[in-house]
């Protein structure tokens, strides 16, 4: 089935293009100023990216690996997490949900907790974002892979996950899109946008509002409701304000999966070690506003501030050990309340001028950081569970104030990055950025603070061979400040990062773009779950990932379209006094790959429809860096199908793990592993003008 399906869409497309004539696609203005690259991008291949130089910049000219899942994608998979975005994507991995609060990453086999939207960071002082990201009002994610923090700052060395934000349009236009599925799933998602041209002023109003019972019977329902008003003020054609904000009201079972035994992970999927009043509330809203003006033909001087705030309350029975029995799991109760707001200011500018033969782009900023997070915990004792025979009704018992915390991060930054391209063929990018950080710590009375400086270099170049074919190689450093304490209250100290890069680009045809990159990382003072008390965390030593990914994204014949990747990993700890060198990382796959294509039919009595279908693998992945259990591979194949039965409205059939794979999606401990979705349907219909 995996390869009679490519093989049929591959017959059919060449069945079309024999049949008929190459259908040329309308141009596409997009208004605005010339740096803007949040456009809507037709298809599955993406000619532009602002995440890799902060400007307008084509991919083919960008010395580096970066990965754009075009909003086309999202809609054929059907996709609203962004966990199922980012499957699409080479070395990208879950690595768990820290309870069913929020999403991780593991980008070329590191592990992330944050993200950029718009190319701002989230709140460095918080550990993760509390809350799962909506896609409701996302026109795009750009991976760019390895350190990023010439451009970003606060930065894993595995790479920046941003989510470029769809932008108010003076065209009007909108969409209602209504989704059931098992489970009880529901949602409806709204996006409209419009203006009056003639005061240069449009909106946009995108959200959604979604409820999901789960597979897991005992599990509490999940509910989230989202809301991203935005208004962009265009005076004349050289000045652009755009205001925006998002909300969310989240809820939903405290959940940390399923529970290692032995040598691996065997348990039911459906099992459920929680109780029915274990949930999680979280609702955080942010403010953020940029301007961008056109001063020169030659000068663009952009504004960036962002105001963030949001609470989050968990009361949950948290897993603790498993017995020596194996199969009774030790828990404790936990009450915690989690407060986070944080503001970044930023300002930078961009020139771009001509020295003989030579283009320059010279890229220079300032930013400041303030990111505050104030934390307590109560904790008391909980009865254990048994593993194969699960019995609920047990009550917390007294709840004991366990620690009361309060972090500050102040960080103040500069950066500059210079570009020069030679006669379309070289072009070498380098720069640099320092960093001032301050940060202070009070945990249950005891006082600590670090700060310091940093300077995180980088330099790539990029040759191009043909007009189809460039090489490209870079180097560069990430810098991570860690907040928070350990177990025994004691701080971390900051994380760095150091990678070597190398690839190739080539257009396969017209429409259709591959990348092939090599890379080389080490990390040091790395973050890791601590394996004895489970909520906290300990600082190791130096880890080190290297191997080679491909990704393929575009069109193969007309109304083919194909996105897929592959990738080969070697991640494992190098120096280390808690862990023996030579561990394999946590939740890295040795081998990764995915395959999503989709055929629409451009003529004939089946114009319109649209049949997807792909295939997500994955081999088998260490649960923990002592190694003491592993997770098996998996393979998954999903399905999709819509079709227009009006001008302006559009149903689909998609359906998740069609073989009804049971599998760990992401292992994080021997407590927590968190298992892949059974079989899934889910049926839409969208409407739009």
């Amino acid at each position: 089935m995996t390869l009679a399906l490519p093989a049929l869409l591959l017959a059919t497309g060449a069945v079309a293009q024999q049949a008929a004539p190459d259908v040329q696609l309308p141009q596409i203005q997009v208004e605005g100023l010339a740096e803007r690259a949040d456009g809507p991008v037709q298809g599955y291949r993406a000619e532009r990216s602002s995440s890799a130089t902060r400007t307008d910049t084509a991919l083919r000219d960008t010395p580096q690996a970066v990965v754009v899942v075009p909003r086309q994608v999202l809609e054929d998979q059907a996709v609203v997490r962004l966990d199922d975005a980012l499957r699409n994507v080479s070395a990208v991995r879950p690595g768990g949900s820290g309870g069913n609060r929020t999403e991780a990453y593991l980008i070329r086999g590191f592990r992330t907790q944050n993200y950029a939207i718009d190319g701002v960071m989230q709140n460095p002082a918080a550990e993760f974002v509390n809350g799962f990201r909506d896609l409701s009002n996302l026109e795009r994610v750009e991976v760019l892979k390895g350190p990023a923090s010439v451009l970003y700052g606060i930065g894993d060395p595995g790479g920046l996950i941003n989510l470029v934000t769809r932008r108010p349009q003076f065209t009007p236009s909108g969409s209602l899109t209504l989704t059931g599925g098992q489970f009880g799933y529901v949602r409806n998602e709204f996006d409209i946008t419009g203006g009056l041209p003639e005061t240069g002023v449009a909106a946009r109003l995108s959200g959604s509002l979604t409820r999901d019972e789960g597979y897991r019977e005992i599990a509490r329902r999940t509910e989230r409701v989202f809301i991203a008003p935005s208004v962009t003020w265009q005076p004349d054609e050289r000045t652009r304000v755009t205001i925006g904000a998002t909300h969310y009201d989240q809820t939903g079972p405290f959940d940390r999966g399923l529970v290692a035994q032995g040598r691996g992970v065997v348990v039911r999927r459906d099992n459920y070690y929680g109780e029915r009043w274990s949930n999680n509330r979280s609702i955080a809203s942010d403010f953020n506003i940029r301007t961008e003006h056109q001063a020169t033909d030659w000068l663009t001087l952009r504004q960036s501030t962002r105001f963030d705030w949001g609470s989050a309350h968990r009361y949950s029975a948290d897993p603790v050990a498993l017995a020596a029995d194996g199969r009774t799991l030790t828990r404790r109760a936990t009450d915690q309340d989690d407060n986070s707001q944080s503001v970044d200011l930023l300002f930078d500018a961009t020139a771009r001028f001509q020295t003989g033969p030579l283009a320059h782009s010279t890229t220079a900023g300032v930013e400041y950081i303030h990111a505050k997070r104030s934390l307590a915990l109560y904790q008391g004792t909980l009865a254990s569970i048994d593993l194969l025979n699960p019995v609920y009704g047990a009550a917390p018992g007294r709840l004991a104030l366990r620690t009361v915390r309060n972090d500050v991060l102040d960080m103040t930054s500069g950066f500059l990055q210079h570009q020069i391209s030679w006669n379309d063929r070289l072009i070498l990018l380098g720069g640099f950025r320092y960093d001032n950080f301050h940060q202070r710590t009070i945990s249950n009375g005891a006082r600590s603070a670090a700060g310091g400086d940093n300077v995180a270099p980088r330099a790539s170049a990029l040759y191009r061979l043909r007009d189809n074919l460039a090489l490209f190689a870079g180097w560069s450093r990430s810098f991570v400040p860690q907040s928070g304490l350990s177990f025994s209250g004691a701080g971390f100290a900051p994380e760095t990062g150091e990678q070597y890069e190398a690839g190739v680009r080539v257009d396969v045809r017209p429409g259709l773009t591959a990348t092939l990159a090599f890379f080389n990382i080490r990390r040091q003072n790395v973050l890791a779950t601590d394996p004895v008390n489970s909520g906290y965390s300990i600082q190791t030593g130096t880890q080190r990932s290297r191997g080679i990914e491909l990704d393929v994204a575009g069109e193969v014949l007309p109304g083919w379209r194909v996105f897929a990747s592959a990738a080969y990993l070697d991640a494992v700890v190098i120096a280390d006094t808690t862990y023996a060198s030579g561990r394999a990382l946590t939740g890295v796959p040795r081998w990764s790959a995915s395959f999503w294509n989709s055929y629409e039919f451009r003529d004939g009595p089946l114009q319109g429809l649209n049949l997807g279908g792909g295939v997500f693998a994955v081999s088998a992945r260490s649960g923990d860096l002592n190694n003491s259990f592993r997770v098996s591979g998996y393979t998954r194949i999903d399905l999709s199908a819509s079709y227009p039965v009006h001008p302006n409205a559009r149903i689909q059939l998609a359906v998740r793990n069609l073989t009804d794979a049971r599998y760990i999606e992401a292992p994080v401990s021997r407590t927590e592993n968190y298992a892949g979705s059974p079989r899934t349907v889910l049926a839409s219909l969208r409407f739009s003008f």
